[in-house]
């Protein structure tokens, strides 16, 4: 096994597995470091570890990877969480270093810069919320001390969304008011006249009740908690992966409307998608995901009303998945790509409640638990049902009016919408058109094939065309079974996007063979 390509920056990409801001030097004030680097001919037995080393030479961070797929190179992306963290504490030189066997494959060096320290002693050592005040504590705050709360995104970076004097300040300790936050992630800022800290984080976490994804007494791992080297950051920053040590049934951690999709994924190491997954909308506008489920598993319907303890379907290994084990998140949006928000299984001890990698015991109880009982029939949507009928239809006569899309809907920037069609055995091409109506917005088409071959923008672009206001894919010979056509919005206002999906297998097929041929599209 042989270690390529490896970087350090401050942001990256984590679809195509790129760094987009590398670096070797780095403010304290820096969200996360991403280290990106390409294993050589890996063996399913080999196993190796990202450790990042502080100037103390103590491993901060360690990040073993034990479950990796046989495959002649494979990209991993892995972070150190630094703004807010306790690495932004610790400036000077450090090392990111790939391990195996006691062997050092690769290392990095790369500098922290700053400290609060070296700012006249001002430091902000822990915040903590209580109702609408923050309770700070840390070193060198006066009358001039201003405290500023602020939210980061990668898009813009840190965002100051309130400023304030504290409402009571003694030596080490101060009181700050401020109006109610959603649950997020924030941090705190404070500044003395032109000296500001290293932020302090703190998280606003969901009140409503979740508990363990699987049934009670059952003992599974906690192999990734929030904020987790592998690959929870961005979007997925506040999610758990929890791996069976026995059963391995999945059930609701609360109770709502099911919303399944079984798209027949296996492993997908080189693309990072949840697999097949099941989301459950809950009646106050929150949403759990639970990622990596097995195909054919399901034990409910799309669109039925589980309860708290339900079983769901078995984990698996589907998608973006090193081993057997559960993906589980919570948003405010139906899509299992929109962003987390901290939230705590009330059945855990308040010592596991944060950064604990370990086993963990459920309470999670429910008659309806047990996932022995056979899988429940999965229905076809609307949507289904109208492209299998359409993939049968007769060819359309020329002149005659515009066909109505196969689909039509909407998408915010950042946001994910996806459907599934159905590929006929023998079918002589697959035409994939998305349109929508002004060029200030920007969205992509993304196909993914039965076997999990992705096209897209920053995918296989066989077959590809893009305008200012439509993307369309031509795939010859295309593998038959159930393909998925997603949209994701790149660009606009920030409010919703419409578009209309054009779906057709009537187009005439070029003079190519084997699957994944395509011609370019013709406007």
């Amino acid at each position: 096994m042989t270690v390529q390509q490896a970087g350090l920056g401050a942001s990256a990409n984590e679809d195509s597995c790129a760094l987009t801001s590398p670096g070797t030097a780095f403010p304290s004030t820096t969200r996360q470091i991403f280290f990106r680097f390409v294993l050589g001919a890996v063996r399913s037995s080999d196993v190796v570890t990202v450790e990042w080393v502080d100037p103390a030479g103590t491993v901060e961070s360690a990040v073993p990877y034990d479950q990796l797929p046989a495959m002649s190179s494979l990209c991993l992306l892995t972070q150190l969480p630094v703004g807010g963290y306790a690495a932004a504490g610790k400036p000077g030189a450090w090392t990111v270093r790939v391990t195996a066997g006691g062997r050092v494959l690769t290392s990095l060096p790369f500098r922290l810069e700053g400290s609060a320290e070296a700012s006249g002693g001002l430091a902000v050592r822990r915040v903590t919320p209580q109702g609408n005040e923050l309770v700070i504590e840390g070193q060198g705050f006066n009358t001039e001390s201003i405290v500023h709360v602020a939210q980061y995104t990668s898009a813009t970076g840190w965002t100051y969304i309130a400023s304030m004097f504290p409402e009571s300040l003694e030596p080490g300790r101060m009181r700050a008011r401020l109006a109610s936050l959603p649950p997020a992630e924030y941090v705190v800022f404070v500044k003395n006249g032109q000296t500001l800290s290293s932020p302090a984080r703190f998280e606003i976490v969901t009140e409503a009740g979740y508990r363990l994804p699987f049934p009670a007494q059952e003992q599974w791992v906690i192999t990734q908690p929030p904020n987790g080297g592998y690959s929870h950051w961005g979007r997925t920053q506040h999610a758990y992966d929890l791996a069976p040590r026995q059963g391995g049934c999945v059930v609701a951690m609360r109770g709502g409307i099911a919303i399944t999709r079984d798209l027949g994924y296996g492993q997908t190491p080189r693309l990072r998608i949840f697999g097949n997954y099941i989301t459950i909308q809950h009646d106050d506008g929150e949403y759990s995901h639970y990622g990596h489920l097995r195909s054919r598993s399901f034990k409910v319907r799309d669109g039925e009303r589980v309860e708290q303890g339900q079983a769901l379907a078995l984990v698996g290994n589907s998608g973006y998945s090193f081993g057997t084990h559960l993906h589980v998140q919570v948003s405010r949006s139906q899509a299992i790509s929109s962003p987390s928000i901290p939230f705590r299984f009330e059945d855990l001890p308040a010592a596991q409640q944060t950064r604990y990698r370990g086993s963990v015991v459920s309470a999670n109880r429910s008659n309806k638990g047990d996932c022995s009982r056979p899988a429940a029939p999965q229905l076809l949507t609307s949507s289904q049902r109208f492209v299998t009928a359409a993939a049968t239809a007769p060819a359309e006569t020329p002149g005659a009016a515009a066909p109505a899309p196969t689909w039509v809907g909407s998408v915010g920037v950042a946001a994910w919408w996806s459907e599934l069609t159905s590929v006929a055995p023998h079918a002589r091409s697959l035409e994939v058109r998305l349109g929508w109506d002004t060029e200030e917005r920007d969205l992509d088409l993304h196909l993914m094939s039965p076997s999990g071959r992705h096209y897209g923008p920053y995918g296989d672009r066989t077959g590809y065309d893009a305008g200012n206001k439509e993307e369309a894919f031509v795939i010859s010979d295309p593998e038959p079974g159930l393909w998925r056509v997603s949209v994701q919005g790149m660009r606009g206002d920030g409010s919703a996007m419409p578009f209309r999906i054009h779906r057709s297998v009537t187009a005439p097929a070029p003079k190519a063979s084997g699957w994944g041929g395509a011609r370019r599209a013709r406007r």
